[in-house]
């Protein structure tokens, strides 16, 4: 029963996506990443700096303090030596990225029922490397109106712009950043020369890449604090993250607008714009202490961003 399938979870196989696109066995995310990069004419050398970039951004940002404002230390236990400690940083960052052994990792390879892209002509561009990281994390925000901030007695950090949302095509998937980000900027009144800082979901690499290209935007913008390269990716977290370290870099630069687009599963795209207000608020029994993250590492010469946006 292909109704009863798709209403099983597998909604690859539900009437509408059986008519439109066929026996479609999988939508592979591989595949969908190495089909943006092919459309776009990404290239690995370009996927891999931005792999680089994130965890410089990353590591200097951890270095700097930067995330003080939105980690809260955590008791935990380390598993080699089973000694109690307390995490006051992200794991997933290199503090010390090889440019060179990035450029030496495999491809990956998607599954090819949907379209033949699993050997693409240019030998492929996503690896381990490149794409997110897996990873376990939390994150809270409270959004509430301006009745609820008086009954709770809160001094807002920022507020909601306008909010965008796409639909594109599944399998591709990673174009929704795009229109979702055009319908937000559409809605504030805005264009992308009005916005000060990027958060764009780093899934996989070519993402963020894509939406620069498409949008015509300054790469010096993005993530400035690292992605999900560098930071990590737990579903169901990322989203509040991004939004999050968005409101941190704003802060810390004393810049006023972000947007925040993040890609999401069956092609679908989301796109927040916020705007920072004048407060600079640590809830009470948050405040930080500084991580031992050692010196900056020297930022890096991004061949194939800069050059070839």
């Amino acid at each position: 029963d292909v109704i009863g399938e798709g209403a099983l979870g597998n909604p690859w196989k539900s009437q509408g996506i059986q008519a439109k696109f066929g026996q479609v066995e999988f939508f592979s995310q591989v595949t969908g990443a190495e089909l943006l990069a092919k459309e776009k004419g990404i290239t690995r050398e370009e996927i891999d700096d931005l792999a680089y970039r994130s965890h410089v951004n990353a590591a200097n940002a951890c270095k700097d303090n930067a995330f003080r404002n939105e980690i809260i230390p955590t008791p935990g236990l380390n598993p080699k030596t089973k000694e109690n400690i307390k995490l006051t940083q992200d794991d997933g960052i290199r503090f010390h990225p090889n440019r060179k052994k990035l450029a030496k990792l495999p491809v990956l390879k998607g599954k090819a029922s949907i379209i033949t892209v699993a050997d693409p002509s240019d030998g492929g561009t996503i690896t381990a490397g490149n794409t997110s990281q897996v990873s376990d994390g939390a994150a809270a925000i409270l959004i509430c109106n301006r009745r609820g901030l008086q009954k709770l007695g809160l001094t807002p950090r920022a507020k909601i712009v306008s909010m965008g949302l796409s639909g594109t095509d599944p399998k591709v998937i990673f174009r929704g950043p795009v229109p979702a980000t055009r319908e937000a900027l559409k809605k504030a009144g805005m264009k992308i020369g009005d916005v000060d800082l990027y958060e764009v979901n780093e899934a996989f690499g070519v993402v963020p890449i894509a939406w620069i290209k498409d949008m015509k935007g300054d790469v010096n913008k993005l993530n400035v604090h690292g992605g999900a390269i560098s930071l990590g990716h737990p579903l169901g977290a990322t989203g509040v993250r991004m939004i999050i370290t968005l409101l941190n870099a704003l802060e810390i630069r004393q810049k006023r607008v972000g947007v925040a687009a993040i890609c999401a599963g069956g092609g679908t795209g989301n796109a927040m714009i916020i705007e920072r207000l004048d407060s600079k608020v640590i809830a009470k029994g948050m405040e930080r202490e500084d991580t031992k993250c050692g010196n900056r590492t020297e930022k890096p010469t991004l061949g194939g961003i800069p050059s070839k946006l």
